[in-house]
């Protein structure tokens, strides 16, 4: 459908561009006859799965009576149903309180077998152990099987048509298994199987009601119930929703995956906690409470949250947390960010324009050429996080008036554009070397500044910031030579010498190439954009081979831990887990574990210096690499998972 006039999108499948997206006050999802039909299904299924129940409560009565034979002990009917009973209820207890855990699953497995050893030991009671165990490992199971079935059945029903159909289908579940248990004559035998059946589905209600209440050891079964609800709602799959406007819209049982949801407004949106949000910035419950209520972020945490592209328009963030936050391309205009801490923020064409900066802290952020901050209000800005404060204030003495914020921000952003050959890790090498020699050779660099723009395979621009007082020409003309010197002095042959009279000029990102940067106030080396440094191939024959590479690596970490300090030892362990999981890795090509074994060789030779001695910038480069890998790869990938583990605790290890 290309078109909608309508408020009413339910059930509603959009492909391809659509002419008009305005969605205020629409109410998407099912129409109410596939609600009504859903609720009917759940009660069918609902009396089927009662059948799970049963059987389990069946199987485990007879243990009862294998336990009777047991001549040794004269063990009656009553202490057989309590010895089978006892486990079986602490196994339901267990799962709903802890969720379907391996080691729970393991101990309560241990514990259907300890009462049995307790109270038995004779050779007769022994045998008929061995025979019962079987029956009380199975109808444990199949109780574990129809709570399962009966909490995502309650789960299902309740997200799709609401609390009457979930109250429905309980009753239908409870209604068979009474039913199919009903007996002319009522036996203690009976009776403690009815309980053990009723415990059953009492514990799937718990652990439904608890997965649709969020908890997160029973999210599988609330994703399983939106997958499933969702099915015949409305779909934006795929769809370009660039600047929609969903304002006070109902839309629940709505498939937003894949969807580009730049500068789409959800201000006052309900029902998104029932839809389809996987890989979207709706997905994660407070950037989706943020999006739909903006004017409640004041002091409000996001740390490392993902709002690319997020519309936060007149937000009211003051004092917010924004540590390490993804904003690139963010609508933020008008947006109240006083008292903000913006520290490592990435904040790439972000629109500020209007919006409120007074004494947000700003140390490590990443902003480029289009961060727009037209009529921005800002008299103080702090360019350091203390520990217990924001330090380093701008301007140095007084206050900013009015337009001198965007002039000073616009002077920080002068750089010097150098084109780089034969770029890939040993480039990072090399760079970082020729911006050193030129820092002590001319005034103006900023070494805190930079940014490294893949180009073409193995070729990169580089932007170092400058003053706007620097000489240009020679600074380029200085970094272009160190580069390749230092390219020689590794082995490698530079293809290209660039021409010292070339003009310098700031250089426009027009592609969707990957971009490494660091912050253009500060210094912190960030990815932005769709980061994939695995495009940065090594390719030279004249790199060690892989097993010189790996030995070198164990040589390193093995003098690391000689050190016998607890940084070193720390430091040791984290980089054999990288190492291990880089080798052991499926999902890398051969030349992607390559460069993240050399970024893991760099991080050791640095991690033997004293913090005084260390050049953080080879390794703050090194860890970047790491970055730019995972992040081009999927979760399955071993060193993406170990490299998020490790990665606060590594960071702090270098003073970084």
């Amino acid at each position: 459908m290309n078109k909608c006039d309508s408020r009413n999108i339910r059930s509603i499948t959009f492909k391809g561009s659509i002419q008009n997206k305005e969605f205020s006050n629409a109410s998407a999802g099912h129409k109410n006859i596939h609600k009504l039909l859903i609720t009917l299904w759940g009660v069918l299924v609902g009396i089927l799965s009662s059948l799970i129940p049963l059987i389990s409560g069946f199987v485990a009565s007879q243990i009862f009576r294998e336990l009777q034979k047991i001549g040794n002990f004269n063990i009656n009917t009553k202490e057989a149903i309590l010895i089978t009973s006892i486990p079986y209820l602490f196994s339901l207890y267990y799962i709903v309180i802890n969720g379907f855990k391996k080691v729970g699953i393991s101990i309560i497995f241990i514990l259907t077998v300890v009462p049995n050893i307790f109270w038995f030991v004779s050779e007769k009671g022994t045998n008929i152990i061995i025979r019962s165990l079987p029956f009380l490992g199975f109808s444990i199971t199949l109780a574990y099987l129809g709570t399962t079935i009966i909490a995502l059945l309650i789960t299902t029903v309740y997200t799709t048509s609401g609390t009457l159909s979930q109250f429905l289908t309980l009753a239908s579940v409870i209604f068979a298994a009474i039913f199919l248990t009903k007996y002319e004559k009522v036996s203690l035998e009976k009776v403690a199987i009815s309980i053990l059946i009723i415990a059953i589905i009492i514990a799937g209600y718990i652990i439904g009601k608890k997965a649709i209440r969020g908890s997160p050891q029973f999210a599988w079964i609330k994703k399983i119930a939106i997958f499933l609800s969702a099915t015949g709602g409305t779909s934006f799959y795929g769809v370009d929703l660039t600047d929609a406007c969903f304002d006070n819209s109902h839309l629940p049982h709505t498939d937003f995956r894949k969807a580009i949801l730049t500068r789409a407004s959800f201000k006052n949106v309900t029902g998104l906690e029932l839809s389809r949000l996987q890989d979207t910035i709706l997905e994660k419950p407070h950037v989706r409470k943020l999006l739909t209520n903006p004017e409640d972020g004041a002091g409000k945490d996001y740390t490392g949250a993902n709002l690319s592209g997020a519309n936060l328009k007149g937000a009211n963030l003051a004092g917010a947390i924004l540590i390490g936050a993804n904003l690139n391309g963010a609508d933020l205009t008008d947006a109240n960010l006083e008292g903000a801490n913006l520290s490592k923020a990435q904040v790439l064409d972000v629109d500020f324009s209007g919006a409120n900066l007074t004494e947000t802290c700003i140390e490590d952020w990443s902003i480029n050429s289009r961060t727009s901050f037209k009529d921005v209000t800002c008299k103080i800005i702090y360019i350091k996080q203390g520990k217990h404060g924001f330090l380093e204030p701008k301007p140095d003495s007084g206050e900013f008036q009015d337009g001198e914020f965007e002039q000073w921000i616009d002077e920080l952003q002068e750089t010097v554009d150098v084109l780089l050959h034969d770029f890939d890790f040993g480039g990072w090498k090399a760079l970082g070397t020729a911006i050193d020699k030129t820092a002590n050779k001319y005034q103006g660099i900023n070494k805190s500044r930079w940014k490294i723009e893949q180009k073409d395979e193995n070729i990169v621009l580089a932007q170092i910031g400058v003053s706007p007082t620097a000489d240009k020409p020679a600074i380029h003309q200085s970094i272009t030579n160190n580069y390749y010197n230092e390219l020689s002095i590794q082995g490698n042959k530079a293809n290209i010498l660039l021409n010292p009279s070339e003009k310098v000029e700031i250089m426009e990102n027009k592609n969707e190439n990957p971009t490494v940067s660091g912050d253009l106030v500060s210094g912190d080396k960030t990815t932005s954009g769709n980061v994939n440094l695995s495009g940065v191939n090594i390719t030279n024959s004249d790199h060690m081979s892989w097993v010189n590479l790996n030995g070198q690596i164990n040589n390193t970490i093995q003098q690391l831990q000689d050190i016998k300090t607890e940084k070193g030892e720390d430091l040791a362990t984290i980089l054999t887990a990288l190492q291990e999981s880089i080798n052991g890795d499926s999902v890398l090509s051969e030349a992607q574990k390559k460069e993240a074994l050399e970024a893991v060789e760099t991080i050791a030779e640095e991690g033997k210096k004293t913090s005084g001695e260390r050049l953080r910038k080879l390794c703050s480069m090194a860890l970047n690499a790491l970055k730019g890998l995972t992040a081009a790869v999927t979760d399955t990938s071993k060193l993406a998972t170990t490299l998020k583990t490790y990665l606060p605790t590594l960071t702090a290890l270098l003073d970084l």
